[in-house]
């Protein structure tokens, strides 16, 4: 999360997101894993909110004329105001080139040639951006592939690693739609990466993630059993943290991701006390989903001062 953010026009991030997809459309192709990679990218940038993010997709999902790239790129130009607009727009960049990977000796002069083009207002910016952007989203590709097995049977918007383990075991029958498969498998992931946060998921984590499963999405308790044993044995493989909260932001309502925050708390609390590694990861996840920090407190709250190790 940027520092300088509430110094800068509040329509300033939205512009520039909009700015960066049509970068990346600027050859007029993106693949289907390109725009899954560019999705993650911006939706790491923060800042975003939910309603934000539903319009943003209506740009990534097809291309973006010629004429749209330069009135996006007007918008940008017309709200750096000041120095602090500037130097929001610059971190911003830095921000998402950094996401994933190092930049390399071609990469780090384009990246120079943008900051000074920022710092201009040039309408150059646009070749910069897409010269520089390419790159990112491939690192961003890459970057996933490598953590992920049989990437080529794995479509992004309806599976994920988890979810195509549950669905390719004949004896696994789980009775719910796959848009509630979906959900619970993302979730699953997410609930064993808190619990992996010191290298180990105790019994009591174990069985806690069971009891969340089984509550929140009705699943029997050999079902629950399953699926938390193949999200234990893929977290501790990697499972990939921009996929695992995009993926269920996307799939989910706003109360649903605060009632699941405080999920997290309870497999944090479920061995000894909540420890400082454990707070700061739910921390990530929190922001990661969109949510506020008065979210965050009110789902910490749930947890004694014994448990969080203030008495």
């Amino acid at each position: 999360m940027l520092k300088d953010k509430f110094m800068a026009d509040k329509n300033l991030t939205i512009d520039l997101a909009k700015l960066l997809i049509a970068a990346a459309w600027a050859d007029g192709q993106l693949q289907n894993e390109e725009i899954n990679s560019l999705k993650d990218l911006i939706f790491a940038l923060g800042d975003i909110t939910a309603e934000q993010w539903k319009h943003l997709e209506i740009y990534m999902d097809s291309p973006v004329t010629a004429e749209e790239r330069q009135t996006l790129l007007q918008n940008v130009l017309a709200h750096i105001k000041s120095q602090a607009d500037k130097d929001f727009v610059i971190q911003t960049l830095e921000q998402l080139f950094h996401a994933d990977g190092i930049l390399d000796e071609k990469e780090v002069v384009v990246r120079d040639e943008l900051t000074q083009a920022v710092s201009d207002k040039s309408t150059d910016i646009m070749s910069k951006l897409s010269n520089i952007l390419k790159p990112a989203i491939g690192r961003r590709y890459e970057t996933y592939k490598s953590q992920t097995q049989r990437e080529d049977q794995i479509d992004d918007f309806i599976k994920n690693t988890i979810y195509y383990q549950l669905k390719s075991d004949a004896e696994i029958q789980i009775g719910l739609p796959d848009d509630k498969v979906r959900q619970l498998c993302l979730a699953a992931g997410l609930l064993a990466r808190v619990a992996n946060v010191d290298s180990d998921i105790s019994n009591a984590e174990r069985d806690t993630i069971r009891t969340v499963l089984s509550r929140s999405w009705g699943l029997s308790e050999p079902e629950a059993d399953i699926v938390e044993k193949i999200s234990r044995h893929r977290t501790l493989k990697g499972l990939d943290f921009f996929r695992l909260t995009r993926g269920f932001f996307e799939c989910t309502t706003i109360d649903q991701r605060r009632s699941f925050l405080v999920c997290l708390f309870k497999i944090a609390n479920a061995s000894d006390k909540v420890s400082n590694d454990e707070i700061e990861e739910i921390r990530s996840i929190s922001e990661a989903l969109k949510l506020s920090h008065r979210d965050f407190i009110a789902a910490k709250l749930t947890i004694s001062d014994e448990d969080l190790g203030l008495t």
